[in-house]
C-alpha cells in the first residue's frame, strides 16, 4: 500500500502564505496539484483553511479568488475533502480522553486528534510544521501533534520531507 500524507491545516496556510508563495514558487505548488492523490485533507482540516463566511459563499468566483486564495486554489484544482467515517471518530475520542484534549489545552485540538486517529487508521502518516517537543509536558493536554504521533507509533514528518519523499524538486 501506497503512503499518503495527512496534512495539518498549517501545512498549505503556512507554505501559501509564509515560506513558499505561489508567486514565488509556481513550480511547488504545479508538482503539488500533480501528486494531489497522495496528499489526504480530512474534512476538519479541509473546513479549517479560509473557511467561507456565510455573507461571502454567493459572491462571484473572482471576488473569492481575492478574498479566499488558497481555498480557491484547493478547490479549483480538485483538493477533495475526505470525509471521516465512523471508526475514525470512535478512535478520535478515544485518542482525545487519553490526551486530554480541552478548548483551554496548549497541546493539539480536537482537529488534530482527529487527524492523527484517521492517520493510525488508515496506516498514513501526519504531515504538520509543529516542532517536536524535547521533553514531555506534565500534563497530557499540552501535548502537540509529533509527540502524540509518536506515542501512537503513527508517522509525523515535516512538509520539506514530505516533499522530499514525492520527490518534489523545486
Amino acid at each position: 500500500m501506497k503512503t499518503r500524507y495527512c496534512v495539518d491545516a498549517n501545512i498549505f496556510i503556512s507554505a501559501w502564505y509564509v515560506s513558499y508563495p505561489k508567486s514565488v514558487f509556481p513550480s511547488l505548488w504545479e508538482r503539488l496539484i500533480q501528486l494531489k492523490d497522495d496528499i489526504v485533507l480530512i474534512q476538519p482540516i479541509y473546513d479549517e483553511i479560509e473557511p467561507f463566511s456565510s455573507a461571502d459563499k454567493k459572491i462571484q468566483a473572482a471576488k473569492k479568488r481575492n478574498k479566499y486564495p488558497l481555498r480557491m486554489w484547493l478547490e479549483e484544482n480538485e483538493f477533495v475533502e475526505t470525509p471521516i467515517n465512523d471508526q475514525v471518530n470512535f478512535a478520535s475520542l478515544d485518542l482525545e480522553k487519553k490526551y486530554e484534549t480541552n478548548d483551554i489545552s496548549k497541546g493539539a485540538g480536537q482537529k488534530d486528534i482527529t487527524l492523527i486517529a484517521y492517520a493510525k487508521n488508515t496506516g498514513n502518516k501526519v504531515v504538520t510544521f509543529e516542532a517536536k517537543q524535547r521533553q514531555k509536558p506534565d500534563k497530557k493536554c499540552n501535548y502537540k501533534i509529533p509527540l502524540i504521533c509518536s506515542e501512537e507509533d503513527v508517522g509525523c514528518i515535516d512538509f520539506v520531507t514530505m516533499l522530499e519523499n514525492l520527490a518534489i524538486r523545486i
